[in-house]
C-alpha cells in the first residue's frame, strides 16, 4: 500500500506537531538532499510493513513465527536500500548516532562488530579516512610497539626508503590530513542523487520535501526505528555489509560516537588491522600520500629514524595477525 499525498502529509505534520522542532534534532548530512514524496512514501511504506509483522509475529509460533521474522528481516533491508536511494542515509545515521537513548547501544553493536572481524579493514580504513581521523590512526600505528614495524614495513613498500620519502614528502606538513580527506572523500549519496535530478529532468516544487517535511521525515523515521526495536538488527546488517558499512562508521566517528583509538584497539584484537594495512598497500590513492607526509614529519622529528624505514620488513599482514595473536592471548592468560 502506498500512501497517498494527503496521508503522507498528514504523517509528517503530526510528527512535527509532537517533535516540537525537528530541525533542531535532525543532524542533516548535506543541505542539497532532495527527497520526493514518492521516495519518503515508500520509506513509510516499508516502516507501517515492518510494524504490521511484528504485530503478526507476536501471536505467532513455529514455522510462522520465523517466516514472518525472515520476512521482517528482508524488510529491513529493503528499508536499508530506500534510505540509500532517497539520498538520506547519512542524515539517518548522523540522527541515530547522536540520539541520547540508542547511542550506548549503537557503540556497543560497533564494538562488537569490529572485534568480532565482522567489519572489514578496507571499510573501516575508508570511514576513518572520511571522518578526517586518518592522522589518529597513523598515530596509533607508530606508538604501538606491536604494531609499528607493520606500518613501516608499509611505508617501505611504498616510497623504497627514508631518502626518496623525504624527498617527496618531506616539505609537506601532516595537519593537511584532514582537509585532505574532506576534499577526496567521495560525493555523498544526497549530493549525488541531486547531481542525478539536475541532469535528468526538473522535478515541479510539489513532488519534493521541503525542509521542515524532510525533517519530520527524518524525526518519524529515527522514531519509528527507536520504538519498532529494530535498532540492532538495522545497525548489525549495516555493519556486515561492506559498503554501507562505511556511512555508519564515518557517522559514528564524525559525531564523536566512537573514537578512531577506541576503534584502532577494537581492530587490533580481531585482527583487522591486516586487511587495513593492505588495503593502504595496494589501493590507497590519497591515503598514501597522507602516509608520506605522515610518516616524513616523523623522521623529521626523530619520532622515528632513517634506519627504522630501510630495514623494515615486508611481512606486514603476518605481523599485526601474531600481535593480535599475542595480545588475546595475553588476556585469557591474565
Amino acid at each position: 500500500m502506498k500512501f497517498s499525498q494527503a496521508t503522507l502529509l498528514a504523517i509528517l505534520a503530526t510528527s512535527a506537531f509532537v517533535s516540537a522542532a525537528p530541525t533542531e534534532t535532525v543532524n542533516f548530512e548535506s543541505t542539497d538532499i532532495i527527497v520526493t514524496r514518492q521516495d519518503a512514501n515508500e520509506i513509510l511504506d516499508i516502516i507501517a510493513e515492518i510494524k504490521s509483522i511484528h504485530a503478526k509475529r507476536d501471536f505467532a509460533e513455529g514455522e510462522e513465527y520465523h517466516e514472518l521474522s525472515r520476512r521482517a528481516d528482508s524488510l529491513i533491508g529493503n528499508l536499508i536500500t530506500a534510505f540509500a536511494n532517497s539520498g538520506i542515509l547519512g542524515t539517518i545515521w548522523n540522527t541515530l548516532t547522536t540520539d541520547e537513548t540508542l547511542k550506548s547501544e549503537i557503540s556497543g553493536l560497533i564494538k562488537s562488530a569490529v572485534q568480532a572481524a565482522i567489519v572489514q579493514g578496507p571499510a573501516l580504513i575508508k570511514a576513518v579516512w572520511n571522518s578526517g581521523l586518518i592522522g589518529n590512526i597513523f598515530n596509533e600505528f607508530l606508538n604501538d610497539t606491536d604494531l609499528q614495524s607493520a606500518l613501516l614495513a608499509v611505508g617501505k613498500s611504498l616510497f623504497s626508503s627514508a631518502a626518496n620519502l623525504l624527498l617527496n614528502y618531506g616539505g609537506s606538513s601532516t595537519t593537511t590530513a584532514a582537509a585532505a580527506a574532506k576534499r577526496d572523500a567521495l560525493p555523498t549519496q544526497a549530493v549525488v542523487k541531486r547531481e542525478s535530478y539536475e541532469a535528468d529532468v526538473m522535478l515541479s516544487e510539489r513532488d519534493i520535501l521541503d525542509k521542515r517535511d524532510l525533517s519530520s521525515l527524518i524525526t518519524t523515521i529515527v522514531t519509528e526505528i527507536s520504538n519498532s526495536g529494530i535498532i540492532t538488527t538495522l545497525i548489525n546488517k549495516v555493519l556486515a555489509n561492506p559498503e554501507q558499512s562505511i556511512s555508519l562508521l564515518t557517522s559514528a566517528l564524525k559525531q564523536g560516537l566512537v573514537l578512531a583509538e577506541d576503534l584502532y584497539s577494537w581492530a587490533k584484537s580481531s585482527g583487522v588491522l591486516d586487511s587495513a594495512l593492505t588495503y593502504i598497500q595496494n589501493n590507497g590513492g590519497a591515503i598514501v600520500s597522507a602516509l608520506g607526509k605522515f610518516l616524513a614529519a616523523a623522521l623529521g622529528s626523530g619520532t622515528i629514524t632513517a634506519d627504522q624505514i630501510n630495514s623494515a620488513g615486508g611481512t606486514t599482514t603476518a605481523t599485526t595477525a601474531a600481535a593480535a595473536a599475542t595480545t588475546l592471548t595475553k588476556r585469557m592468560l591474565y
